[in-house]
């Protein structure tokens, strides 16, 4: 267990309380960014259902992404569970909810609700289609995949051809989670100056729509459909995914004049010549140029292994990487060098959790993880305690199921 004296000063957000309702990737992920970095993240969870997350294989969603938070598992809109919600709420400087659009004001607990409690807090909402607009379409029920493919991204994704896919891992949940870690961020600055709070409704489909560069311009604007390109860039040639003598894969950029004149040589390819004149950036797909150049690089990736393409193509300024599995990465020496493998102590005091640290790393004030994830309601009693509840009143909530515990064992799969 942990009371607010506990939690460690560090980062750049200590001192602040964040309130976290939602499950899977999106809220979660937006309230560990303030987790991570110092800020009293507190998760209320549903004491009945806890997070599908602990009970993914090894719970290793949880432990990656809900660590240094406390977990107060609630029913937030009955009874007295609701009544702590409120308190709750009162010392909180953000709420992050993630949910089906109009949940929230649906169950009473709309922002105006809110903001009579505590005006200067900062709420945002996530969800798949928004809180405002066509009313059946914001009352649908929506994950990662479901806002790539509402939010025109699937259909980029795969080969021309055959179905589209998802990309992975989670594009949809973590763009979501990033507006709203920024945006909330940016609340806070506001509220310094108005001492009022904000609401942030951050609709998953239109950040997958965010992100897309330059293509929903050329389509709205000059009607022109997105082509999968698959593996392999359909403008430029050596341009994509390869794979070399030891079956592993590289991908490659023979993008810019710089890298065509130090890249083409090592092909047997002479550069500022007819074929591929000076100061041009790009080989075009699919010309006669391009299928010389394909053809020298098939030759060279089936005399190196992955490792020494990357080697040799870096060594002179030619972008490249083998997609690297988890594995290589931490037999990598810049993964080691930048400690980007940390290892951190479960809450049950016995196993250790190796994951990823804490990014991006900062000067003055660094982030660090204090605490493994909490078990399901492992915080409920300092919480509740802390927000003026007696013990009675406590156990009283829990005998009407307004609370649950549940042991590291049972929140967390083996």
């Amino acid at each position: 267990m942990a009371k607010t004296n506990d939690i460690p000063r560090f980062g750049l957000l200590s001192g602040y309380r964040v309130v976290m309702v939602g499950l899977s990737v999106a809220a979660p992920f937006a309230s560990e960014l303030y987790a991570e970095h110092g800020a009293d993240v507190i998760w209320v969870e549903n004491p009945i259902n806890p997070d599908m997350g602990r009970f993914s294989q090894h719970g290793a969603s949880t432990q990656q992404d809900r660590r240094n938070m406390r977990s107060l598992a609630m029913n937030y809109l009955k009874g007295e569970g609701r009544s702590a919600f409120l308190k709750l709420i009162e010392t909180a400087d953000v709420l992050i909810e993630a949910s089906v659009g109009g949940r929230f004001a649906s169950k009473g607990l709309g922002d105006e609700k809110l903001w009579e409690v505590n005006p200067r807090l900062v709420i945002a909402h996530i969800s798949g289609f928004g809180q405002t607009g066509i009313e059946s379409y914001v009352k649908r029920a929506s994950y990662d995949p479901i806002a790539q493919a509402f939010g025109c991204a699937m259909r980029m994704n795969g080969i021309e051809g055959q179905p589209s896919i998802p990309a992975m891992p989670f594009p949809g949940d973590y763009s979501a989670a990033f507006y709203a870690f920024g945006m909330t961020l940016a609340a806070l600055l506001k509220r310094q100056e108005t001492g009022r709070g904000e609401s942030i409704d951050v609709a998953q489909f239109e950040t997958m729509m965010r992100i897309q560069s330059q293509y929903p311009i050329k389509g709205w604007t000059y009607g022109e459909e997105y082509v999968k390109e698959g593996t392999h860039s359909l403008i430029c040639a050596l341009y994509g995914t390869y794979v070399c003598n030891d079956c592993e894969e590289v991908y490659v950029l023979f993008l810019g004049p710089g890298v065509l004149k130090a890249g083409l040589p090592l092909l047997g390819l002479e550069y500022a010549s007819e074929l591929f004149p000076e100061g041009e950036g790009i080989i075009p797909y699919g010309s006669h140029a391009g299928d010389v150049a394909e053809e020298a690089f098939a030759n060279f990736l089936a005399q190196h292994t992955a490792e020494e393409v990357e080697t040799i193509l870096n060594e002179a300024g030619v972008p490249c990487s083998r997609l690297m599995n988890y594995e290589q990465a931490a037999a990598d020496p810049h993964y080691q060098a930048r400690g980007v493998i940390e290892t951190w102590p479960a809450v049950d005091g016995v196993h250790e959790i190796s994951g990823v640290k804490v990014v991006p790393d900062l000067a003055n004030y660094p982030g660090r993880v204090w605490r493994g994830a909490p078990c399901t309601g492992q915080d409920n009693d300092d919480i509740l305690t802390e927000l003026g509840f007696s013990s009675d009143a406590i156990a009283e909530m829990y005998e009407c199921n307004l609370l649950g515990k549940k042991s590291y064992k049972e929140s967390f799969a083996n």
